[in-house]
Formats: structure tokens, C-alpha cells, sequence
């Protein structure tokens, strides 16, 4: 292991350089998964709390469903007009500091309300760069907090969900994205909030339904996270909205070669991938 990639791990001490080891053992016996760097196996596995099984199954996941759901994993640029328009409708930012078990944070909203130029997939695509991001700078944190603002969101926006859309993208937030998913706060919560998550409990595990926490006012969420990281606008010290958003935009815009050349990298060959036997053939298996 050369410095670069000491210096790297550095960075999840939970893991264990024999799993990385053994992970890398595994990697060599799947053809159609793409080589991964050591600094990758050591993300995998510290997002699965050092279980070999559960990394496996996410970097299996990860890796094909960035190869399948091509809409979502290319003309990633983030200067193009359809991703620039997107920019200018959703708000996403990393909140400084993070809680008192070491867990990291996001916040999402809307810029405007009017529900003209919502384009629902293309919304999606934008977070999933955001959430790609999130995990490449802070993915070795104890513990991810996700907050989405329903500020502006109305009866319009309903009309434009994409529900195709959100079951591939929460798919991939669930069960490939190496994160350690922790709390969901939705700060407030709209009266077709019931609605919203009728069409969308369909497509999430039980555990991330438990993970919920809706917030009509500011007095429960400053009771479930860091007051001092929220926004300036809700009795935080984070910064405003205007800078919050402004700061990460220049993350984003700083990291426009990545996103590029992760389109074409880290795919899955299909034709190499190794076919399981089927159940039950003549009561062999």
C-alpha cells in the first residue's frame, strides 16, 4: 500500500486493513465489477460497520445501478442547462459541525415556488450528484442526517412526481450509496404530506420509514439537531441560505471534472458477470 493510499485511510479508523484485505480477495473472483481503489473498499465497509456481507451487497448494488440507471449517471456536467436550470429550483448544502454522536448533515430545499420549470428526474439527478458529493468529502462520519425543507412545495410540485424516478433514486440512497443513514427530518411539513408518503412508503424499507421525523415548526427540530448548525433564518449559526448555497454550489462547480469522468469509470461489465444457478432445477438446487 503506497502513502497516497495510507494517507487516505487515515480516514475510516474503524476499519480494519485485514477486511480490506479480504474484500479485495472477494473483488477478484467478480469479473464484472469494475477494480476499486482501497480507499473505496475501506468507504464500503465502514458504511457497513465492517461487515463483509452487507459491503459486498452494497458495492454490488452501487456498481450496477450506476451502470443501469444511465439517466440518472450521465451528462452529469454541471454547467449544462438542464442541470444549471435544476441549480436555480433546488437548494442543497453540508450543515457545519455535526451532533453530539458525530453524525454529518444536509439540507435541501426549494428557491422558488412556482412549479413551472420542475423537472422532477432531472431535481433527483441533481441530489444524487449532491449525495455523491456528500459521501466523497464526508463519508466517513459516524452517522448521516438528511433535512428537507418543504418550504414553497405545493399541490403543483404533486402533479410533477416522477415516481419511476424517486423509486430508482431512493433505491439507490437505501441500498447502494455508502452512507451510514441515521435520521430523516422533514422541516415544514406540508397538509398533502400524507399524501406524499402514500406514494412513496412503497419504495422504502422499514427501518428508513422509523428514521421519519416530521417538523411543522422550529421547536422539535432544534430539540432533534444542533441548533448552531442550522441555517441563520432558523436561530442557527451555519450561515444564511444565500451562503449556505453559495458555498456549495462552488464545491460543486469545483468538482465538474469528477462528476465527468465518473460516467464512463466504475461500471459494471455485464457480459463477464457470473450466472447463478437456477432454484429448484429438477430438485438439484
Amino acid at each position: 500500500m503506497d502513502a497516497q493510499e495510507t494517507s487516505m485511510l487515515v480516514k475510516w479508523p474503524q476499519v480494519r486493513l485485514e477486511s480490506i484485505e479480504t474484500l479485495k480477495q472477494w473483488l477478484a473472483t467478480q469479473a464484472h465489477l469494475p477494480q476499486v481503489q482501497e480507499h473505496d473498499l475501506a468507504l464500503f465497509l465502514h458504511a457497513n460497520y465492517g461487515d463483509l456481507e452487507a459491503a459486498q451487497r452494497t458495492m454490488e448494488n452501487y456498481y450496477t445501478h450506476r451502470t443501469s440507471y444511465r439517466e440518472c449517471f450521465t451528462e452529469r456536467d454541471i454547467y449544462n442547462d438542464a442541470l444549471q436550470a435544476a441549480l436555480s429550483i433546488m437548494m442543497f448544502t453540508m450543515l457545519p459541525g455535526e451532533t453530539s454522536e458525530g453524525y454529518k448533515m444536509v439540507y435541501t430545499r426549494l428557491l422558488t415556488s412556482d412549479a413551472s420549470h420542475f423537472n422532477h428526474p432531472q431535481i433527483l439527478k441533481l441530489i444524487t450528484m449532491c449525495l455523491d458529493l456528500w459521501m466523497n468529502i464526508e463519508g466517513s462520519a459516524n452517522g448521516h442526517i438528511m433535512l428537507m425543507d418543504m418550504q414553497g412545495m405545493n399541490l403543483s410540485h404533486m402533479t410533477k412526481l416522477n415516481m419511476g424516478a424517486a423509486k430508482k433514486h431512493m433505491f439507490y440512497v437505501q441500498e447502494a450509496l455508502p452512507i451510514r443513514l441515521k435520521q430523516i427530518h422533514f422541516i415544514n411539513v406540508v397538509p398533502f404530506m400524507n399524501q406524499i408518503m402514500f406514494l412513496t412508503r412503497p419504495f422504502m424499507r422499514k427501518d428508513v420509514q422509523e428514521m421519519i421525523n416530521m417538523h411543522v415548526g422550529l421547536n422539535t427540530l432544534h430539540q432533534a439537531v444542533p441548533v448552531e448548525s442550522l441555517p441563520n433564518e432558523y436561530g442557527g449559526k451555519g450561515g444564511s441560505f444565500k451562503e449556505l448555497e453559495k458555498t456549495f454550489k462552488e464545491k460543486l462547480y469545483a468538482h465538474s471534472d469528477w462528476f465527468r469522468s465518473m460516467e464512463s469509470r466504475d461500471l459494471v461489465d455485464e457480459t463477464k458477470r457470473q450466472s447463478k444457478p437456477k432454484r429448484y432445477m429438477f430438485g438439484l438446487f
